[in-house]
């Protein structure tokens, strides 16, 4: 008969793998409460955002989904400038843009200027030119005054003016042009002559060619210099001078009858806590500035991009949102 085997039981390879069992448990747990646990401590917030109804309607009018799935979301409770990011301007880009105040004593540089372009290289038929080797004129004017030259021709059936300077003009003995203005440097401005003929006459904003001043605004150019008003520009009328300041602008400035100076002035009020409001062509804009003494200065801005800055050369910036 065969000797049965004992099997012995050795305590310390129990207790081993019982210790490795709890220890592995253990540590599965703590992980586990690690993730439970975690809050987003590192998130820092500045200022007031938009509330959540308005973040519900800015989902509903964009296609995009916020989705809440817990009481964490009313952390957003009370937030008033979603859809805004801070952005710092420096002052030494103060003397930049179509709202700029050019003077005299703080004229424009070079270095003012934004993309320009050769008129000769973009104009179209509806008007000629005086020089086709120096006029120079910004992107954005240079546009505008293509399509308000085709509908003056369409209007009038008239195709007789000629751009006689931009960022320089002849203002010698037989310029129909008397003055040059220290603004023009900068690309935003037009001055125009009458081609009658082969000869070069003064624009005087009478007769048929009046259409262009009456309508300028249309297309984001103003009369710089407007009659009645130089004791705000200091100059005499000048129908024959146009300023490029983008067509909202433009529109604000002709509805309110103001000559540049008084439309910034006018601007100085509104803040971006307190904008002011205009509609143009069935769209929304907010335009407020931002001033201040310090070398960089600090406000909110779209995320989207919706939005245009100019310096005023004196010591604010505006800035217009489309909404």
């Amino acid at each position: 008969m065969s000797e049965i085997k004992k099997c012995r039981l050795r305590v310390g390879r129990v207790f081993l793998a019982m210790g490795i069992t709890v220890g592995t448990l253990f540590g599965a747990d703590c992980l586990r409460r690690s993730f439970e646990s975690q809050q987003p401590y590192n998130i820092k917030v500045h200022g007031d955002f938009r509330n959540s109804l308005e973040v519900a309607e800015l989902s509903a009018s964009t296609g995009l989904s916020y989705e809440t799935t817990n009481e964490a979301t009313t952390a957003f409770e009370g937030i008033k400038y979603l859809g805004y990011s801070e952005y710092e301007l420096s002052k030494d880009d103060v003397s930049k843009g179509i709202l700029s105040l050019y003077t005299e004593k703080a004229p424009a540089r070079a270095s003012d200027q934004g993309q320009l372009v050769d008129l000769a290289e973009e104009k179209n038929e509806f008007y000629s030119l005086a020089d086709e080797k120096r006029l120079y004129l910004d992107d954005d004017a240079a546009d505008a005054l293509n399509r308000m030259m085709e509908d003056y021709a369409n209007e009038t059936g008239l195709a007789d003016f000629m751009v006689y300077g931009t960022t320089d003009t002849d203002t010698g003995e037989d310029s129909p042009c008397s003055k040059g203005f220290s603004e023009s440097k900068a690309g935003y401005c037009v001055d125009l002559a009458l081609n009658a003929y082969g000869n070069i006459l003064e624009y005087d904003g009478c007769d048929a060619e009046g259409w262009v001043d009456e309508n300028c605004w249309k297309y984001g150019f103003v009369v710089r210099y407007p009659e009645g008003k130089k004791n705000k520009t200091g100059n005499d009328y000048c129908p024959w001078h146009l300023r490029f300041v983008g067509e909202v602008h433009a529109a604000i400035m002709a509805s309110k009858e103001m000559c540049l100076e008084e439309y910034i002035d006018y601007l100085e009020q509104y803040t971006f806590e307190q904008p002011y409001s205009f509609t143009f062509n069935n769209e929304s804009y907010q335009i407020y500035s931002v001033s201040g003494n310090d070398d960089r200065l600090e406000t909110r801005v779209p995320i989207s991009g919706n939005y245009e800055l100019s310096g005023d050369n004196r010591n604010s910036f505006i800035i217009m949102q489309k909404n």
